[in-house]
């Protein structure tokens, strides 16, 4: 139970003002970028992703090399994703999961291991990833929930440059 409370404690405290499925003028509070959403420039079939450095949005972190990324369905944010592609930083992501929400596994402390654990919270789909590219180890921390979680993924997501 401590260790569910800290994990709860720990999406608050990262992004106390934006939980998933909020709206995007809630969320635009913290993340001034998604005032460059536009509702009818999508439609309904697509999701918007906007894709900004986390430190300036994760404050006291050390994800100097991490994107943060805020995916927009339906005026609602559908998911928040921290990833780092660097590929000559290595564990960026997993030291901030391994302090902030919890030990990923003692598989993830081989920095070449691949895979991915689930650390989902209540009603909050959370994973922790590592996959492999062409180019290295790409690390991903995700969040969405059970009714977001079809709107994150897929060639329905659009990469918006502001």
């Amino acid at each position: 139970m401590k260790k569910f409370f800290f994990k709860v404690l720990f999406l608050v405290l990262l992004f106390p003002q934006v939980p998933i499925g909020s709206q995007v003028a809630t969320a635009s509070e913290t993340f001034d970028f998604l005032d460059l959403y536009n509702s009818q420039a999508y439609g309904e079939e697509f999701s918007t992703k906007y894709v900004y450095g986390a430190l300036e949005y994760c404050e006291g972190s050390s994800l100097e090399n991490t994107d943060l990324e805020v995916i927009i369905y339906d005026s609602k944010v559908a998911g928040i994703n921290l990833v780092s592609a660097e590929y000559d930083v290595k564990k960026e992501i997993y030291e901030f999961v391994k302090v902030n929400i919890g030990d990923p596994g003692n598989e993830f402390n081989d920095e070449n291991f691949i895979g991915y654990k689930d650390l989902s919270i209540g009603n909050l789909i959370v994973f922790y990833s590592r996959s492999k590219t062409q180019r290295g180890i790409v690390e991903m921390l995700e969040i969405s929930n059970k009714e977001m979680m079809d709107y994150v993924v897929g060639e329905e997501v659009l990469e918006v440059r502001g």
